[in-house]
């Protein structure tokens, strides 16, 4: 089994997601990291064109297996929905050509409690689904997704690319009706502790961004003070709604890692920094 994961710009997460998977991955697994930091200066690195080499020297450090990403042309394409379906395609290529089993996870998301695996390994796929134009397009998110390639069935329909009106992955709408006809309401499997799946498919839940607040912390984490202090403290926060996701009670994810917001990166590393220390301190 592996674990893969895209960086664009943020060594630190590497470092994260290399301890926490030491720490809670309860299966064995090699972790990949694809990397996707610009050699060029651009909004996503602040105008580090060093970052790519200093994702290298981190893995390097770690024995973590790498690979780089070919992204010259994103100079021109500045879309980071575009952008960011490229790239995945690009793992998905690799994917294809080394059959296994793969957990993907996004570049600043992190295992904050014990997983081994067995909720997803008896499906073919466990995605987070998502939907546009009331619920009449289904596809699934990037962020995270379980794929078994040597159970998986019309491979060849799996595109990570972009569709008008959806983000990256909306041509996974194609996959997906292949998969099956009964594909439950988005709205029903986030802030519930239902499991929806069926024979093939698990449905991951989540918390998502700026919906949740402290009354909806899961049990097994109600006790990591640390954790819920940060999730608590974060300035991206909103009217009493916290701005981190947390997908199935055991996946904590940052959220807009790679900037695509724009935000200033100073403030990035900051809250980089200082989640690196609630952690793994």
């Amino acid at each position: 089994m592996k674990v893969i994961t895209a960086v664009v710009n943020n060594p630190i997460f590497i470092q994260i997601q290399y301890y926490t998977l030491k720490k809670y991955m309860k299966c064995n697994y090699e972790f990949i990291v694809f990397n996707d930091a610009k050699p060029f200066s651009d909004y996503s690195n602040g105008g580090d064109i060093t970052i790519k080499n200093t994702i290298e020297e981190t893995c390097k450090k770690l024995g973590i297996t790498y690979i780089n990403i070919p992204n010259q042309k994103h100079i021109t394409q500045t879309d980071a929905a575009i952008r960011c379906a490229d790239s995945m395609n690009f793992i998905l290529n690799f994917q294809l050509l080394n059959p296994d089993r793969y957990l993907l996870i996004d570049s600043d998301m992190f295992l904050i409690d014990n997983f081994d695996l067995s909720a997803y390994e008896k499906y073919d796929c466990a995605i987070v689904l998502q939907s546009r134009n009331n619920f009449h397009i289904n596809y699934f998110w990037n962020g995270i997704y379980y794929f078994d390639f040597n159970k998986i069935k019309n491979k060849q329909l799996l595109n990570w690319s972009c569709k008008p009106g959806c983000d990256v992955g909306g041509m996974m709408e194609q996959w997906l009706k292949t998969q099956t006809k009964n594909i439950p309401n988005p709205d029903k499997i986030r802030h519930t502790n239902e499991v929806f799946h069926n024979d093939d498919i698990y449905y991951i839940k989540h918390l998502y961004s700026c919906s949740w607040d402290e009354s909806e912390i899961p049990e097994n984490l109600k006790n990591n003070l640390r954790l819920i202090n940060y999730i608590k403290t974060d300035p991206r926060n909103q009217n009493g709604k916290y701005y981190c996701e947390i997908y199935d009670n055991k996946f904590l994810h940052y959220r807009a890692g790679g900037n695509w917001e724009k935000r200033n990166m100073k403030l990035h590393v900051e809250l980089s920094l200082k989640l690196r220390q609630t952690l793994l301190d």
